[in-house]
């Protein structure tokens, strides 16, 4: 019998849990379905004994307190190089948010002039050092992505809790270019980064959610990966194009303003 799954891991859901991101995986489990596959989710938590990543085709990790970054850190330490390998195999891990600054080398805490920032040890997976901002930013975020041979504008929203100095090289390229929005940092017009398959977005939404065409890009990267085969065509996405397209009007009448 033909093995037809996707395998979803959905990390630390009761740390990882702000603005409603869970509906990433919500858009992970349709459009797998629709794509004539069968997806199956498991909870990871911390403390999670049996876990190895390359049981699964998608690692997704939501967005999280800055705060609670040391403990999920700690709990990744377990499985830190096993973890590279599956991202370094072609496999995808996305995760949204602050929690890009998990993966990177560094995280600087904001601290009040002439009191000492708290560092925080990253993962060193991708070259980012993330700064805590001050104040958090909130605005809409419109970029033209780059992922799996295909170009696509993606729109949704972004809630920034910390900036990031990212550096382009052979490795590690940008997730998208910023046509509206901060980005990483509000300077380079850089949004987020892509190793191999794995995705590090700031970008909110939910991303999977406003975005069906990336959703599915995943998917099939994931079924290609795991060598399944998808006959099924994509969706048409017709009402999502429409929501697309009022919220480009809108955000082209605050850059036109």
């Amino acid at each position: 019998m033909t093995d037809d799954r996707i395998n979803i891991a959905w990390m630390y859901p009761d740390t990882l849990y702000l603005h409603g991101e869970r509906g990433n995986i919500m858009a992970l489990v349709r459009y797998t379905m629709e794509l004539g596959l069968t997806p199956h989710v498991r909870r990871i938590d911390l403390g999670t004994e049996d876990f190895d990543p390359f049981d699964y085709d998608i690692l997704f990790y939501g967005p999280g307190e800055i705060s609670s970054f040391r403990s999920v850190i700690d709990d990744i330490s377990g499985y830190k190089h096993s973890l590279a390998e599956y991202i370094s195999s072609g496999r995808i891990l996305i995760a949204v948010g602050t929690t890009v600054a998990l993966f990177g080398e560094k995280i600087v805490r904001w601290a009040p002039e002439n009191d000492k920032n708290d560092v925080i040890d990253g993962l060193c997976i991708i070259n980012t050092e993330a700064y805590e901002r001050e104040l958090v930013y909130g605005n809409d975020l419109d970029i033209r992505a780059e992922y799996g041979g295909y170009s696509m504008e993606l729109i949704g929203s972004q809630i920034q809790m910390a900036d990031y100095g990212f550096t382009e090289n052979d490795q590690f390229k940008r997730f998208g270019s910023v046509i509206y929005g901060r980005g990483n940092n509000g300077s380079d017009g850089i949004e987020g980064a892509v190793h191999v398959n794995s995705i590090f977005t700031n970008m909110l939404g939910p991303v999977l959610v406003n975005n069906p065409w990336l959703t599915v890009r995943i998917i099939r990267t994931a079924a290609e990966v795991k060598g399944l085969e998808i006959s099924k065509r994509d969706p048409e996405f017709t009402l999502e194009r429409k929501s697309m397209k009022l919220k480009k009007q809108f955000i082209e009448s605050k850059m036109n303003s």
